[in-house]
């Protein structure tokens, strides 16, 4: 059973390109849960989840798959791949998706904060995306003010889809990922808009008619939104 992370550890000599990946087992649950704890130190309850230790068992036991990152016996960074959805969770609805359509969730990541600053939360994206059924679209949640949350799944080919109020009322995007959809060209992206995060009834109103966030705007915080094709900018 893996040595559970503490506070102190230090990268040390490992590096990024020297961690060990392997899918977390259940018994890898209190591992799983400090680090998730640790990770979620300095940041507004409003920004990230916190997640219940049944919660996290029931990704190990069958509900998904986590992915892990290891230095030594220290598990050091954590994506988590849902499959198992509940209904108040299924974006497909909101993507205009068959319900038939295999989807899977990023439902959560942590990395130490010993690790940070090294792009392993893109890493994460990667891998999960390399896990997922052939053709599911993938979707995540983000807070606005969370942007490098976000900042990392647009950079993965992710875009904003729409603006929720979840977890007790909080401000979320709806990021999703559909390999059969054309991504925003050029010509398109140019045409888009910049738009504050400070107007987030803005961004859902212009998500809502089938615009889509492609990249972070020029401003720190704001959105770059694109007109769904055939739409007027």
């Amino acid at each position: 059973m893996s040595t559970p992370i503490s506070p102190s550890t230090s990268p040390a000599a490992p590096t990024p390109s020297t961690l060990a990946w392997r899918l977390l087992q259940p018994a890898d649950l209190g591992t799983m849960e400090v680090l998730h704890r640790l990770s979620l130190a300095g940041m507004a309850a409003h920004t990230v989840k916190a997640e219940s230790r049944d919660f996290l068992a029931s990704l190990l036991q069958g509900r998904g798959q986590v992915i892990g990152a290891w230095a030594g016996q220290a598990l050091v960074a954590y994506g988590v791949l849902q499959h198992d959805l509940l209904p108040e969770d299924d974006p497909r609805p909101h993507l205009g998706l068959s319900a038939d359509r295999p989807a899977a969730k990023l439902a959560g990541a942590a990395v130490a904060p010993d690790w940070r600053g090294q792009h392993l939360q893109r890493t994460l994206i990667a891998k999960r995306m390399a896990q997922a059924q052939p053709g599911a679209v993938l979707f995540a949640t983000a807070a606005p003010d969370n942007t490098a949350s976000w900042h990392n799944l647009l950079a993965c080919g992710f875009a904003v889809r729409a603006l929720e109020y979840r977890y007790g009322g909080f401000a979320r995007y709806l990021l999703a990922h559909d390999p059969a959809a054309p991504s925003a060209g050029p010509a398109l992206a140019a045409s888009g808009l910049d738009v504050p995060s400070s107007d987030l009834p803005r961004q859902q109103a212009l998500l809502h008619a089938g615009w889509r966030g492609v990249a972070p705007g020029s401003t720190a915080g704001s959105l770059h939104l694109t007109p769904p094709p055939g739409g007027a900018a």
